[in-house]
């Protein structure tokens, strides 16, 4: 393996706490590991990339970001397979960070908001985490439905222990780490194996099959596919529902307008019972209402047991 040393730059402000409670919580087994939280030990996490020659490490000194001017750095430590995977790397790690956000052109959107500017203003620099691999996202977020956040990282691990995409000739695999599942792997597996080799029900190891077999035929969910029409394939997927469509979106898309109406927590914390109410709330916080979203969540989460 490679390494390669870096700070990793971004506009300030930086909610750094909110972006790796989120890291925490969704940390997949095999996939990330996130050290310190609750200990006398400095904050760090390492997540697995995906990139050309392999797999690579990217472990992040959360204890080490500091503001330099009107930026935020923070160091990181990448393992590559090789020298030249690093702009990959580093820029699968800026997805998944938000490193190319705007704070302030979002604060300038929804901090005026009667709803929103209180939450914006507690919360500067909050981003939209996205996916480190956008066909990897969109499988878990199949797995996450109707089961806790817990059940969800556990589906996730397993589905990238067993199916995970064999290292390239020469490639060694981190210890501790796998990579990303491999579509072509799972749609070649009928729906009865996936439910006893994940622990699903039959109708999830249908959805996850129905889906990985179009993203192993061509579906693009990734940051520079066409939202309109990867909306309405995905929405012709049976068992996909228009809440899974718009979490894809905001993760894997990049679509920062991406809004689950449906979703229970939005419906509660702004008193709607219909996703056309939901949405009609909404409108003013175009186009970031992905960003809506997450202060919505954040503030919902922060004050849950």
């Amino acid at each position: 393996m490679n390494s390669a040393e870096t700070l990793l730059r971004t506009r300030a402000p930086y909610d750094a706490s909110g972006m790796l409670d989120f890291l925490t919580a969704h940390a997949v087994p095999g996939r990330d590991l996130v050290r310190g939280v609750g200990q006398n030990e400095s904050l760090a996490s390492s997540h697995a990339l995906d990139v050309p020659g392999g797999t690579a490490l990217a472990h992040l000194d959360w204890a080490g970001l500091c503001e330099e001017g009107d930026e935020v750095l923070l160091p990181v430590r990448f393992e590559l397979p090789l020298a030249t995977d690093l702009e990959a790397a580093t820029a699968a790690l800026r997805r998944v960070l938000d490193f190319d956000a705007d704070p302030s052109e979002i604060a300038s959107t929804l901090g005026s908001d009667a709803k929103l500017g209180a939450l914006v203003a507690r919360r500067l620099g909050l981003r939209m985490p996205g996916a480190r691999n956008p066909q990897e996202f969109a499988l878990g977020t199949v797995l996450g439905q109707q089961v806790s956040l817990a059940a969800a990282r556990t589906l996730q691990g397993r589905l990238a222990s067993q199916f995970a995409c064999d290292e390239p000739d020469g490639a060694v695999a981190t210890a501790g780490f796998v990579s990303a599942p491999d579509v072509a792997r799972i749609a070649a597996t009928d729906a009865a194996e996936l439910r006893e080799r994940i622990g699903l029900t039959m109708a999830r190891a249908e959805t996850l099959l129905t889906l990985a077999t179009a993203l192993a035929d061509g579906l693009d969910v990734g940051p520079a596919a066409d939202h309109a029409v990867t909306r309405a394939q995905l929405l012709a997927l049976r068992g996909i529902g228009p809440w899974t469509v718009e979490i894809i979106a905001m993760r894997a898309m990049r679509d920062v307008d991406a809004y689950p109406a449906g979703d229970l927590i939005l419906r509660r914390v702004l008193g709607t019972r219909t996703d056309r109410e939901t949405r009609a709330l909404a409108d003013g916080w175009r186009p970031f209402r992905g960003y809506a979203t997450q202060h919505l969540w954040a503030d919902f989460l922060a004050g849950a047991p």
